[in-house]
């Protein structure tokens, strides 16, 4: 039987190749535009920016960098392009995909005009020769350098948002880097606008025409004959253009081959696809419209389109490295795989582990919020311990005041220690720390100062509600730190970002060891030792807790006890 052609560059190296260039990349297009918003200081303090720039970029070293991680992307690229069985993809990843074959067609004189005679000891190009070029030619090579910054940045911002976004740090830092995002090429391009229009007036008021070339640029064209510009860059539409034909090419053969071998993918309760061997589960899914749930889009990155393997007429390939260690990390059955990685050979029937949200697009960035992360926070439960006594003495409406009023206390409490109100759950209320890129050292701290400020702010509401309803609320608090999945959980409108695990389990019966030993606060050890605060003189116990094979150290706080740490 043929078999399908395997890629020569396992998935795991070409991540991992793609992140590195980009970065590389990214990091000389940012500098680059940096080097641009000077210009609003002054065109001078931009050039002397520029000899720094030079320094970093066009030593050996950084040109290697530069010029091999350019290439080794485009190779990437086209790689990547190849391997598709289809070319379904989300709109972010057509507009990068778009974005990035469109980048040398539009960097490509520019390119050639201020590197290539450096690069032969001609003219070195300046801020005042590039603006004067922008400014004063036909329109187009202006037009193509503003569309070109546009373009690089957008494809640049949609690749890093890719590798980062699943990042725990990230979520805290967005804001500024989407400000940045923004104001970065901005700045750029309002630079070179200001000071061509700058030139000009300067040349009009002198009675004189604003040219290309200054005295700098003439004498160096004068002492040596002028390169070819034109040539090279015709010759780098060439490499790309053939590079792309290539893959043109190559897919095109790929689908004509009428003895191409085929597999038959069935998918459990579902429809039944053929598809060419080497097509990876995903992939077959993508083809016959089938709603198979991907968060990261198929690579590899996450475990949303993990398949349970029914049953195969043959041996399935190895999980790679890459796929192993997702697999071991969500502590996988042995009949689990990533679809996005597994391509049967053989014949195959699958069952979907995760069910797409009804009426969701498969692609949307909501659903990058849905997936569910693993994450180490702080889960707090709050809860009335006599409600039920208080609830059947009083009127119903009544009791809704009272509930108001004590929930008001603990959401104000939560949300100035930096805390996130979770839900409430009749008198109970259940709250997350850390949820951000907080440490958990703070996020420890944060929810001990939360249930310090709940207790005494209920002693206060007390005050209160004794004089008007008769009532005393007394509060049990359980605190525990450990790994939770944290996700938008729910339907439509309704759906919400909360934590599911056993850490949240633990929480909850937390508060109910604090109203077993008639205390404020029950706080895991975890919770204690993080939160680096004295913790000498509290009375703490070893207890068993439901679902747990093994006891749990926890410190037992009284109402004094936990105002030490407001």
């Amino acid at each position: 039987m043929l078999q399908p052609a395997r890629p020569f560059l396992p998935d795991k190296a070409a991540h991992q190749l793609g992140i590195a260039s980009g970065i590389i990349l990214f990091a000389f297009i940012s500098t680059h535009l940096l080097n641009h918003s000077l210009t609003l200081i002054s065109v001078n303090f931009a050039d002397d920016a520029l000899k720094i720039f030079k320094i970093i970029w066009r030593n050996p070293l950084g040109t290697l960098l530069l010029y091999g991680s350019f290439l080794v992307h485009f190779l990437l690229a086209l790689r990547t392009l190849y391997l598709r069985r289809h070319m379904r993809l989300p709109p972010r990843m057509m507009i990068q995909v778009l974005f990035g074959l469109s980048i040398p067609v539009l960097i490509a004189q520019h390119v050639v005009s201020a590197r290539v005679p450096a690069l032969y000891g001609e003219f070195d190009s300046t801020y005042w020769s590039v603006i004067r070029g922008m400014w004063t030619g036909n329109g187009l090579f202006g037009l193509k350098m503003v569309l070109a910054v546009i373009v690089v940045w957008v494809h640049g911002c949609i690749g890093l948002y890719a590798a980062m976004r699943f990042r725990d740090w990230f979520p805290r830092w967005a804001p500024w880097l989407f400000a940045l995002a923004i104001l970065l090429p901005t700045l750029a391009l309002v630079g070179v606008l200001v000071n061509g229009r700058q030139m000009e007036a300067v040349a009009e008021a002198k009675g004189q025409v604003l040219t290309a070339a200054d005295g700098n640029v003439a004498r160096h064209q004068a002492s040596r004959p002028q390169l070819d510009l034109a040539t090279i860059e015709r010759r780098i539409y060439l490499f790309f253009g053939l590079g792309l034909g290539l893959v043109v090419v190559l897919r095109a053969a790929r689908s004509m081959r009428r003895n191409a071998p085929e597999i038959r993918i069935t998918y459990a309760h579902g429809p039944q696809i053929r598809v060419p061997q080497g097509t990876s589960i995903l992939e077959a899914s993508r083809l016959g419209r089938v709603d198979h749930y991907s968060v990261c889009g198929g690579k590899g990155r996450c475990s949303t389109c993990r398949v349970r393997i029914v049953d195969s007429d043959g041996p399935l390939a190895p999980p790679s490295a890459m796929e192993q260690a997702t697999l071991l990390r969500i502590r996988a059955a042995p009949d689990t795989r990533l679809s996005c990685q597994t391509r049967p050979d053989y014949d195959v029937t699958v069952a979907l582990l995760l069910e797409p949200p009804v009426g969701g697009d498969l692609y949307s960035g909501r659903q990058i919020k849905q997936a569910g992360r693993e994450k180490e926070i702080v889960v707090l439960f709050c809860d009335i311990r006599n409600f039920t006594t208080i609830s059947e003495s009083r009127l119903p409406y009544d009791i809704v005041f009272l509930l108001n009023r004590y929930f008001s206390v603990v959401g104000r409490a939560v949300e100035e220690a930096k805390g996130q109100v979770d839900k409430f759950i009749g008198d109970g209320v259940m709250a997350l720390f850390g949820i951000d890129a907080t440490e958990p050292s703070e996020a420890c701290r944060q929810a001990l100062k939360a249930a310090a400020t709940i207790v005494a702010e209920t002693e206060k509401l007390n005050q209160e509600m004794m004089q008007e309803f008769g009532v005393d609320l007394r509060i049990a608090i359980g605190i525990h730190f450990g790994p939770a999945i944290v996700g938008m959980i729910g339907y439509g409108k309704v759906a919400g970002l909360t934590a599911i695990g056993d850490t949240v389990n633990v929480g909850s019966r937390l508060e109910a060891v604090a109203k077993q030993f008639n205390v404020a606060v029950a706080a895991s050890e975890p919770i204690m030792l993080l939160a680096h605060v004295p913790y000498d003189g509290l009375s703490s116990r070893s207890v068993s807790l439901k679902g747990r094979k093994t006891n749990m150290r926890v410190y037992l706080l009284s109402a004094e006890d936990a105002k030490r740490y407001a």
